[in-house]
């Protein structure tokens, strides 16, 4: 099953099909590794977060370069698990992540960068 949605994931992402722009992220555990690819026009952004301890949960804070994920700094943006369908609200460059590789070993995230809120509805009153 995660083999399945891994090559749907990549057949669905062009930032997937090249490594040409490939970057890589700071984390503050060695047994996790980031990085991100996108397409040269920032349409399609992808971050990946693997953990390289085959036994053990492994967690940290990843940070992000948002001026290369074309992410504005002031506003939350969502990060979309193509492997699980999770949806994650983020803010600012630096996050938390935890990786068991019993259940989740890695994150494939679509990094979407226009996230409605409450605010964006009828019925907020604030």
């Amino acid at each position: 099953m995660k083999t399945v949605r891994a090559n749907a994931a990549r057949r669905a992402n062009a930032a997937l099909q090249s490594d040409r722009l490939l970057s890589f992220f700071t984390i503050d555990n060695d047994q996790l590794i980031g990085y991100g690819k996108t397409t040269p026009d920032r349409s399609n952004v992808i971050v990946a977060v693997v953990n390289l301890d085959p036994h053990h949960v492994q967690s940290g804070w990843i940070e992000l370069d948002l001026e290369w994920l074309g992410v504005d700094k002031s506003e939350p943006y969502q990060m979309h698990d193509l492997l699980t369908g999770a949806r994650y609200l983020w803010n600012g460059r630096r996050n938390f992540v935890l990786l068991d590789p019993a259940r989740v070993p890695a994150h494939v995230f679509h990094v979407r960068r226009h996230v409605r809120s409450e605010r964006d509805f009828d019925y907020f009153a604030g």
